[in-house]
């Protein structure tokens, strides 16, 4: 079954659930589900092979943890289509599959008995899983439920937590306890859309207090703008609260379902890792489904919002000539040097072959000929 997405951009791996649609599933009527809402699940799908096989080459165990887990399935656009934690345990299945000494646990939190429901029916059609592969699925509140649990669990192996609450998230001082354990990542959906509106709403500011765990937001400087200065201000200050190395932001913008917002921002998703490997990964899954020819920036729209400052090649070749003047670097840590650039790799290979001959040259440890990657190293004169 085709993807709806797949004649635009790379969502091929949009994984709908066996069947067609059908308007009564799990005794009730399916949640409908909006383009900009499956962009996130397909950045989850793309990215989570790739993590596990990366970090499973090192390490024998992993966990996977969904905090707001929701029913597993969704209509979009007539089509029975998979949720994020059905995305996450096939994609889990997949990952285990020849790999005999590998473990994964997932646990998939939700708060609401009937979701719950739906998610353990929902997830009947992948079993019996494999026997190195446990899932765990709880009705709780992840706002309570997740710092009790992590203490429980004690030392975590690698860990890739999603955290995708419809309004605000887990309150940061939680975020940054899981932030703080070795070899873990998040990828967290923050709402700008609804935490704008609080932002100046006396009722509902008890939320952000919360989200902060105190009230010194209601200090800062974005209180007294508006528009785009406004959110990107909120966005640097809550990127400076998230105890990580690296934050990587992917704008979600209006959906053309959505009666108001027009190109204004939705939401945001947040890649929030202490490993620029890490960080370097996300930025090839997120680039190629970005509008137009690869952004960070996603819009619903079925010819996409034009970037007016869309990065180029060519200013990519000056901040390296400039930045890397007169030094010799590996390729790969060329990339790791400027990850906050929003370019990704085959910008860089792009970038080091025109300039091959002229400003720099290559001495290639890792590649033959003319081919450039991870530890060849890249002199610039």
């Amino acid at each position: 079954m085709m993807c709806p997405d797949d004649n635009k951009r790379s969502l091929s791996k949009c994984w709908p659930m066996s069947g067609d649609y059908q308007a009564e599933k799990s005794g009730g009527q399916l949640q409908h589900l909006k383009r900009v809402s499956r962009i996130k699940h397909i950045i989850l799908q793309n990215y989570l092979h790739p993590w596990a096989s990366i970090l499973g080459s090192r390490h024998r165990q992993l966990a996977y943890f969904d905090c707001f887990a929701g029913p597993g399935e969704y209509e979009l656009e007539g089509r029975l289509v998979a949720g994020s934690p059905v995305i996450a345990v096939n994609e889990a299945i997949e990952f285990l599959r020849n790999r005999a000494h590998q473990t994964l646990a997932m646990y998939l939190i939700e708060d609401d008995p009937k979701q719950v429901e739906r998610l353990v029916t929902s997830l009947k059609h992948l079993q019996p899983y494999p026997k190195h592969l446990t899932v765990n699925v709880f009705c709780a509140n992840s706002r309570s439920y997740i710092p009790n649990l992590l203490e429980s669990l004690g030392t975590l192996s690698p860990s890739f937590f999603l955290i995708d609450p419809y309004g605000h998230p887990l309150p940061l001082p939680t975020i940054n306890g899981i932030l703080r354990r070795e070899r873990a990542e998040a990828l967290i959906n923050l709402m700008w859309f609804r935490i704008n509106m609080d932002l100046s709403n006396p009722l509902v500011q008890p939320h952000l207090d919360e989200l902060f765990s105190n009230d010194e937001w209601r200090k800062q400087p974005f209180i007294g703008m508006h528009g785009a200065e406004r959110e990107n201000a909120f966005l640097n200050y809550f990127k400076s609260r998230l105890a990580c190395a690296y934050v990587l932001p992917f704008k979600v913008r209006y959906d053309v379902e959505d009666t108001r917002g027009g190109g204004r921002t939705k939401y945001y998703l947040l890649h929030a890792s202490n490993h620029v490997k890490a960080v370097l990964l996300m930025k090839e899954v997120m680039w190629l489904l970005g509008d137009e020819e690869g952004t960070f920036d996603y819009s619903g729209e079925s010819q996409g919002v034009l970037i007016s400052s869309t990065p180029t090649v060519q200013e990519l070749e000056t901040i390296l000539l400039a930045e890397f003047k007169g030094k010799e670097v590996e390729f790969d840590e060329l990339r790791e040097q400027t990850w906050m650039l929003p370019f990704v790799e085959k910008h860089y290979r792009e970038v080091v072959r025109r300039l091959e001959g002229n400003s720099v040259t290559v001495r290639r440890i890792t590649s033959k000929r003319t081919g450039i990657r991870r530890q060849d190293r890249i002199r610039f004169k």
